[in-house]
């Protein structure tokens, strides 16, 4: 009698082990889950990628200033880290019933539509920002985010290679990563290391 009431007991133990490890578990990916704005981007090197002749570590400035094309047009892309639209979503969120662990970073990535040699031996382009979206598969492991599927047609796309990504607090997590840019100081293709910090809004 006394070994099946031991018995009993070390099962009932080991369910209700099993069940705070399964809580703590969803809390923690449930605590990710949310929207994230942008609070900074910096660049390892300086760079200018606006064509305003000014240098800077600050690549967010650079994407919200405006962009001065190669014919002198002043143009405003109207990138908003403020605005909704542009943060980063970590799924499941609030009142989601699909509780898949998604992330997407929606990152703002220069863009270069064409590059030609005009008769005043300057390059001229068409640049713009694009948002470079993200299919992340993420799972919480000791508090730290994880990914387990990458968006390779992405990172192809845009020639990212290194990247890396760490949760730093519950309402902020950080990535870096090599990317190629148009520097047009430098009238040349460089490629520098970005670190992006992002702040849960909602």
């Amino acid at each position: 009698m006394k070994k099946y009431i031991t018995k009993l007991g070390l099962l009932g133990l080991t369910a209700i082990l099993f069940s705070c490890s399964k809580n703590e578990d969803e809390t923690n990916v449930n605590d990710f889950g949310g929207y994230y704005k942008i609070q900074s981007i910096s660049s390892s090197l300086s760079v200018d990628i606006n064509n305003d002749g000014l240098k800077t570590n600050d690549y967010l400035q650079e994407v919200k200033s405006n962009y001065t094309s190669y014919n002198g047009e002043i143009i405003n892309y109207g990138y908003d880290n403020e605005l909704r639209h542009n943060f980063a979503e970590a799924r499941p969120t609030e009142n989601q019933f699909n509780n898949t662990n998604f992330l997407d970073i929606r990152f703002p990535a220069q863009r270069i539509d064409s590059i030609y040699q005009g008769n005043d031996n300057y390059v001229k382009m068409n640049m713009e920002y694009r948002k470079l979206s993200t299919s992340f598969i993420y799972k919480i492991s000791n508090n730290n985010i994880e990914i387990e599927s990458d968006p390779f047609d992405q990172f192809e796309y845009y020639a990212i290679t290194n990247f890396e990504i760490n949760r730093l607090n519950k309402n902020e997590f950080e990535i870096k990563f090599d990317l190629p840019i148009y520097d047009f100081h430098e009238n040349d293709w460089i490629t520098t290391r970005l670190t992006a910090r992002y702040i849960k809004t909602l």
